[in-house]
Formats: structure tokens, sequence, C-alpha cells
């Protein structure tokens, strides 16, 4: 593929660097943003410079309306050009739903669901006026599902799907793609607590049994910003060893 350039949005760990050294290997250019992690942050954008690609890390809170736009233009005007943009900002805070604080639920939702909607906000004028672009935003499969202690993060991840399908509707006639990548459980630095005890009734959850991992996912969402997608949008890709059937 020629070079392009993607911003992916928490990128510095995790599923995200994942997403970023997998975009990079493709022949792209990378910007990614950050927001506490500096040293893996400068430590990623020196590996994607040793391969030959453009990277830039840039600190930012997923959830600040302006300063996603002011990124957006940064990295236009840094790389010379934007084409691909991966949503992949989120947390969770676990608790039953009549326990979590007014603080733990905006705190989730304005990461996970609004700052899918402040990127996309920012980068639409510009993927729609050149008629060519690809988003990609990085749901759950417990945004398709019930699950308990983790409401909030249900809810924000099921209001991407409805972003998702409304993006792809509004921005399909410029040639847009907008679709979502629904993981199951993925072993990254989030989950290093998890219990075993949760592991296994994952595992239990799961046609395949094994625990997902970022570069099962990597793959799935550089495909999505492939022109071998031109023809999928609005759709929703549970990568998840059959967790949820």
């Amino acid at each position: 593929m020629a070079a392009k350039v993607a911003l992916v949005t928490a990128g510095s760990r995790g599923l995200g660097a994942e997403i970023v050294r997998t975009l990079a290997h493709a022949g792209h250019d990378v910007a990614f943003t950050y927001v506490e992690h500096r040293t893996d942050a400068e430590a990623l954008v020196k590996e994607l410079k040793a391969m030959g690609r453009m990277a830039m890390a840039v600190q930012a809170d997923a959830a600040d309306f302006a300063r996603a736009h002011a990124i957006v233009k940064m990295v236009q005007e840094h790389f010379g050009g934007l084409h691909m943009l991966v949503c992949n900002a989120g947390y969770a805070r676990k608790g039953l739903l009549w326990e979590l604080s007014e603080a733990d639920w905006d705190g989730v939702v304005d990461v996970c669901l609004k700052g899918a909607f402040n990127y996309i906000h920012a980068a639409a004028p510009i993927l729609m006026k050149q008629r060519e672009g690809k988003i990609v935003c990085i749901g759950s499969i417990n945004g398709l599902r019930g699950r308990k202690f983790t409401a909030s993060y249900n809810a924000a991840k099921a209001g991407l799907v409805g972003l998702v399908k409304a993006a792809a509707l509004e921005m399909g006639e410029t040639n847009i793609n907008v679709n979502l990548v629904a993981p199951g459980f993925i072993e990254t630095p989030s989950q290093v607590d998890t219990s075993q005890s949760m592991r296994d009734l994952v595992l239990s959850e799961c046609a395949i049994k094994r625990l997902g991992k970022p570069e099962d996912i990597a793959p799935v969402v550089a495909f999505l910003c492939s022109d071998a997608a031109k023809h999928i949008t609005g759709q929703i890709i549970k990568v998840d060893a059959g967790q949820y059937l």
C-alpha cells in the first residue's frame, strides 16, 4: 500500500501500541496520543522512526474536545495529510451500577464515547473533503451484551455502535469507511490485576480456548484501514475467540 497517515488515540501501550506498530509495518506514518506514559510513547516513536516511518506522540486526554481538534490539525500540518483515524482510547470503572459515583460514570463515558466523537468530529471535514479515509473505533463485546460490574463501560461501548453506524451513513457519500472492532478479553497492561478465576470464566465462554492478545486485534484494525476493506462500512467486527456467540 502507498504510505498514508494514521492517527491513533491512546497508542503508547497495550492494544494501542500494537495498532500503531501494525500500521507502521504496513508502510504508514503514524501519530498517536497518550495520557501519562511518556517514556513508553517516546520509545515507540523511536521504534517507528527506526523502521523508516514518520512518527509523533502527543499528550492528550481523549475527552478534551478542543485538544482533539488541535491535534488533528497538528497531525495534518506535520505529516502533510490524514487518511486513517483509530479511536482506541478507553478505560473501565468496576462496580455495581448503583455504587458508581457520578465522576466514575462521566469519566468512562467521556473517554470511551465522547472521545471518539471528539476525534471523528475533528477529522471528518478533512477526510470528506479529500473523499478518502478510514475510521475504526475500538469497542467491546460488552457493548453488545450485558455484563455485571461495568455498566458505564458497557453503556459507552454500546454508544460507539450507534456512533459508528450514524457516521458510516453520513460520511459514506464521500467515500469514507467507518467500522468498529469489538474485542473480547485481551491481555494488556490494564488486565494485569485480573484474577485467575475471571480468566477461567472468560475461557469457559470462548469457543476457541485461548485468551486474546493485542496482536490478535491489530491486524483486523489494519485491514479495515486498508483499501482491501473499501466495501465494508458500518460494521461491528467481533474478535473474541467466540466469547460472545
